[in-house]
């Protein structure tokens, strides 16, 4: 019976055939070939350069994810790059901007001082004598003056009378290290007989000493009750006493 193998192209058949040829026995040998199709058209049979094809197309695809990768992190490494130099651009402006602030900061400072040192100076003139130029200078609100010769602290006093201005009084820290410079000097504090105050001691404007930046170990009790001056020594701290010649400061309020 004949048997077409392409009738049913879902089978897979067997096609046994026969060679004519013997053994050394004189037998024919039976040689069977399983040939086996299939006919489905998505999975065509595969020569052996198509085989080859395919793999260096998978190999291929498999390099894609690689270079997609490599080409992620060098558009991150471009980014990185572009936003480290724009930090550095504004980190270098914002500096020359600093710089140029602080420059024109100490310009207008200067100004300020150097235009209240001025108005202390124009003050100042209507109690000159000619010839006798004084040198004042500006802190907050006041204007004051250091002597250059050496007095009493009446004398002292008296003079900075005639200037339109009064011996300092010192009423806080600031003003008092602003004085320090100024050192062995008179200022305007002085003892006055008052049972009822602590200490005794009171500024030339009849105030009270609400700071004191006394020395360590001097004492500050008047033990007759009038009589003792006190002045600001070189190390900026107060001491007291009766007599004696020293240069001076004054204080002229602005109002």
């Amino acid at each position: 019976m004949s048997f077409n193998i392409y009738e049913d192209p879902n089978l897979n058949t067997n096609v046994r055939y026969c060679k004519g040829a013997r053994d050394d026995g004189g037998d024919k040998v039976e040689r069977l070939v399983d040939i086996y199709e299939s006919v489905d058209a998505d999975h065509p049979v595969c020569t052996r350069d198509e085989g080859a094809h395919i793999q260096k197309h998978l190999a291929a695809v498999q390099r894609n994810p690689l270079r997609t990768a490599a080409l992620v992190v060098g558009l991150l490494c471009l980014l990185l790059v572009a936003v480290v130099i724009v930090l550095t651009t504004l980190y270098i402006s914002i500096t020359l901007e600093k710089d140029h602030l602080q420059s024109t900061y100490e310009e207008l400072q200067s100004s300020y001082n150097n235009l209240s040192n001025s108005f202390c100076q124009t003050q100042g003139r209507e109690s000159q004598t000619q010839g006798d130029i004084t040198e004042w200078e500006r802190f907050r609100c006041s204007c004051y003056y250091k002597s250059t010769e050496r007095k009493t602290w009446t004398e002292s006093r008296r003079d900075c009378q005639e200037r339109g201005a009064d011996l300092v009084i010192i009423n806080n820290k600031e003003e008092h290290e602003f004085v320090s410079k100024h050192g062995d000097s008179w200022i305007g504090l002085q003892s006055v007989p008052k049972s009822d105050w602590k200490d005794g001691w009171q500024w030339v404007d009849g105030s009270v000493t609400q700071y004191r930046a006394w020395h360590q170990g001097v004492d500050v009790q008047p033990k007759d009750g009038t009589g003792l001056t006190a002045y600001i020594d070189l190390e900026g701290t107060w001491r007291h006493n009766k007599t004696g010649s020293k240069q001076w400061i004054c204080e002229r309020q602005i109002y």
